[in-house]
């Protein structure tokens, strides 16, 4: 047997180089890896600057905590990391990274310096190349990689990039994506001369609706619409676009479980089994969704780039994100039709300043009040500004109107569940994972004995050993508590089976309040709320003591 075919160890240099290869497909990887470093490191801003289309520079900048001088030459060997301790860790990583190949693998393509400084530490240490002791350096609280002439090593892999556009775009997409999944985060980015990304900070939801508008752009935004399902401790929620507006590409078709970039199989056909047949054969559904969920019913250690995952219970991840989007289309379809403003002649017309400002910034001063005897059948217009996620200034008929969002919303439902109980439709919807309430032998009896007026209320338990298991809820209270909600039901249908005003009053009651998310998600709201006066109690006029009143509050 000849030499060449005994078994040997690799070089190490040839090792890491090969693990690049799986980590580092083109200078966005490098991208991705050290801003999920700088994530990692609990940095607000993060500052990228590209020359030649990442080939000739990637630089990143970020505020993070820094590395300790004694760790630089440990942080750039293989497997070295400080976000797993132990085999125990690997079922609960919350970490974007964790494998410690990032920065060999980089190291082993390219020419890397790296600086770091620490907040207690006198300056910062660096590291250049293959040096091994860290040396001193100027440099602010964080850290700062310098990655040059990519692949200058392994031409043969720099020769299958592609062009400097290309390569620009991929690295864009990249950097969209990480700020997508990361509001907290500002976002500072040089691609070259003429093309720069700047997106601070997004704390408020109307932040994030704007750093999704320049990201998937406000076509997505003004078409979509916002959801937000909770089952026991599994949340998602998200903008959805409505079916309609489908696209030709997957462009806006972005997905986040826990803060990480995800791209998987299951939910690709979750997604798209919710829409069905309303988006045509060859076209794509657009969608911004984020998955929390506990860290041990989701495995990331599956893939080299950690965009795929294997789930403990697809099934029940599957069915909730179906669901959910089901739901949130078929009310979208069902919205009411807007009804043209028809105001009673015997009614005088307020007067209003003629102004294209908000009536935020310029109210009136005097806006003469709607008679309480008189019934106006109107829309409630266009929401033109958003407070603490539930009062909105609309204008219509250039009457500007102040509207409780939240009394409305709940109203509307309420309204809906009386309608859907009278006429006997009152849908109901099962709980993918069924809830256990503990009970006494004399409740599980009760609610056995009144299992068909719980139906019709829509709500199916069954006895077990113990308690009830509860299989399904009213459609309309999927956000409720629903051990509570069951309770209170069962309670008063043991005092008094018969007193179905009392029933529906208890269903009212559960109604969840619900926080608007921005304009967008306020005016989908008000657009529901055709039916109702003018002078409901939700409904004011906005004049200078209502407007004062509620920044006063």
């Amino acid at each position: 047997m000849s030499d060449s075919n005994r078994i040997h160890a690799l070089p190490l240099h040839l090792a890491n180089q090969i693990a690049a290869g799986e980590v580092i497909e083109r200078p966005a990887s490098v991208v991705k890896e050290l801003v999920e470093n700088s994530i990692d490191a609990g940095a607000t801003q993060i500052d990228i600057d590209i020359e030649g289309a990442g080939n000739q520079l990637i630089r990143v900048r970020d505020n993070g905590k820094g590395i300790h001088r004694d760790d630089l030459s440990l942080a750039l060997s293989r497997h070295a990391t400080s976000k797993l301790h132990s085999s125990e860790q690997l079922s609960h990583i919350s970490s974007l990274g964790f494998r410690g190949e990032a920065l060999p693998s980089i190291t082993s393509i390219s020419r890397l310096t790296i600086t770091s400084r620490q907040v207690d530490s006198e300056c910062a240490w660096q590291i250049i190349g293959d040096s091994t002791e860290p040396s001193p350096a100027a440099g602010l609280d964080g850290t700062t990689l310098e990655i040059r002439d990519l692949f200058f090593n392994l031409p043969a892999r720099r020769h299958f990039l592609r062009s400097n556009k290309t390569e620009q775009h991929h690295i864009l997409t990249t950097l969209q994506r990480l700020a997508l999944s990361q509001f907290n985060v500002g976002f500072q980015c040089k691609l070259s001369a003429s093309s720069q990304l700047k997106l601070p900070i997004a704390s408020s939801p109307e932040q994030q609706q704007q750093r999704i508008a320049k990201i998937c752009g406000k076509t997505f935004i003004t078409n979509s619409i916002y959801l937000q399902q909770d089952y026991n401790d599994i949340t998602l929620h998200g903008w959805i676009a409505n079916a309609e507006a489908h696209r030709s590409q997957t462009d806006v078709q972005h997905f986040f479980i826990n803060g990480r970039v995800i791209r998987d199989r299951v939910i690709n056909h979750a997604i798209r089994q919710a829409y069905g047949n309303q988006i045509p054969a060859g076209r794509q559904a657009a969608y911004v969704l984020y998955l929390t969920m506990p860290l041990d019913r989701v495995d990331i250690n599956v893939h080299p780039t950690k965009h795929e995952v294997r789930f403990r219970d697809a099934r029940l991840v599957h069915g909730l994100i179906t669901t959910a989007l089901q739901e949130a289309l078929s009310q979208s379809n069902t919205k009411l039709e807007t009804v043209t403003p028809a105001i009673s002649d015997n009614i005088e017309q307020p007067h209003i300043a003629e102004s294209s400002a908000s009536p935020y910034q310029s109210p009136p001063k005097t806006v003469p009040s709607t008679p309480q005897s008189e019934k106006i059948t109107s829309t409630f217009g266009q929401a033109t500004s958003l407070l603490h996620q539930r009062y909105v200034v609309t204008l219509t008929s250039d009457i500007p109107l102040l509207l409780d969002l939240q009394q409305a919303e709940q109203a509307l439902k309420g309204q809906q569940l009386q309608d859907a109980i009278e006429t006997d439709t009152l849908r109901s919807r099962p709980i993918l994972v069924p809830i256990k309430l503990i009970a006494e032998a004399a409740l599980v009896h009760a609610a056995e004995s009144h299992i068909d007026t719980l139906n019709k209320y829509g709500v199916h338990v069954v006895a077990t050993t113990d308690g009830l298991m509860i299989k399904s809820i009213p459609s309309l209270l999927a956000q409720a508590d629903i051990k509570q909600l069951v309770q209170d039901l069962i309670d008063s249908i043991v005092e008094d089976s018969s007193n179905t005003t009392q029933l529906n009053h208890i269903l009212q009651k559960h109604l969840p309040a619900i926080h608007i998310s921005g304009l967008t998600h306020a005016q989908q709201v008000i657009d529901q709320l055709t039916d109702f006066p003018l002078n409901v109690n939700w409904c004011k006029p906005l004049d200078q003591q209502t407007l004062i009143g509620l920044f006063w509050d």
